[in-house]
């Protein structure tokens, strides 16, 4: 048996939907601000650190030689043998084999800027939905304009213990989780663009797909990885794009 429609007030979409979301998107607006203001200031890469990239220069090498001349690519392959076996571009030579020796304390420091995220995440929501629990519990503050199949009741009425109720209507709770996972929007018109933080998020992915974790702890050692290297390229049988060229040309379009 379905119940007939609910004769809902008006005034509680001024006195109950619009301040959850008007009380959503300022939490979320001042969580991104307290984010911003806790981030550490970047600090400088030592120029050793950046140097170890010569390993991804290396490796471009191998992979392309095949556009370079038979002597280019002898010349560039002696540089790259003599440079790889040498100590000239390892940030940091390992002289044990202690584990806790190569422990990072960037890691340490990534680890307390994840915390605080995750702290910044759990508090703000909790207190938003005891709030909504302590006041609008068991409110049915809307009715949706379209219809909806029964298996979104659990999701959109939750906190009315009604099961006869028809699924378009939200209550106040349930109004709390759809603010929580869809104001993403309403975030970014707000704050503006974020690419700068999709730049900064795209440039550690390419640092960390160049550079394996060369030195860290369960990482190769450096001094290994650019020795393999090495050999890898003492190996290479080299076949340029511009031998015969012209021969193919002439045969191609005589």
């Amino acid at each position: 048996m379905i119940t007939p429609d609910l004769l809902l007030d008006p005034q509680l979409k001024y006195w109950v939907l619009l301040p959850i979301s008007l009380a959503m998107v300022l939490v979320g607006l001042l969580r991104s601000n307290i984010t911003y203001l806790l981030q550490p200031q970047p600090k400088l890469e030592s120029y050793k650190n950046l140097r170890e990239q010569f390993l991804h220069r290396a490796r471009c090498f191998r992979e392309n030689n095949r556009v370079l001349s038979s002597q280019d690519f002898e010349i560039r392959k002696n540089y790259f043998i003599d440079k790889l076996n040498s100590n000239d571009f390892i940030a940091k030579v390992t002289t044990n084999d202690d584990p806790l020796s190569a422990l990072d304390p960037s890691s340490n420091e990534a680890l307390m800027n994840m915390a605080k995220g995750n702290l910044l995440n759990y508090i703000p929501q909790t207190v938003i939905m005891g709030w909504v629990n302590y006041f609008f519990a068991g409110f049915v503050i809307m009715k949706l304009p379209f219809p909806l199949t029964d298996g979104f009741k659990g999701m959109l009425q939750a906190g009315v213990n009604t099961p006869d109720l028809n699924v378009r209507y939200v209550s106040s709770i349930s109004w709390y989780f759809v603010n929580l996972f869809g104001l993403k929007p309403i975030y970014s018109l707000l704050m503006g663009s974020t690419e700068a933080e999709q730049l900064m998020e795209q440039q550690s992915q390419q640092q960390q797909q160049q550079m394996p974790n060369l030195g860290g702890p369960g990482g190769p050692k450096a001094d290994k990885v650019f020795k393999g290297e090495a050999e890898n390229i003492q190996i290479l049988n080299h076949e340029s794009v511009f031998d015969g060229v012209v021969d193919r040309f002439l045969q191609r379009y005589s």
